[in-house]
């Protein structure tokens, strides 16, 4: 059962991703990092069909908020978490 996605939600998503992402090796260890997105990606796997869509659909918006390499993972955070 699907309810409306808050896009702060996906926008707070998308800080986690960014962070674990491009944050340096001595700042976060990077096998911790990649296990982090691992969690996060099964646990936003267990959201419905619909929910999924709606998190899909705010990644534009979310995404233009970033630049770069940044805006790239944004913008495919759907596909690199399996969600779609």
């Amino acid at each position: 059962m699907s309810q409306v996605l808050d896009v702060n939600i996906v926008r707070a998503i998308a800080e986690i991703a960014v962070f674990l992402e491009f944050s340096p090796d001595r700042v976060i260890n990077p096998d911790a990092a990649v296990e982090v997105m691992e969690q996060l990606s099964a646990t936003l796997q267990l959201m419905d069909a619909s929910t999924k869509l709606a998190f899909s659909a705010c990644l534009p918006s979310v995404a233009s908020q970033y630049r770069g390499e940044q805006a790239e993972l944004v913008s495919s955070l759907a596909d690199v978490l399996g969600l779609v």
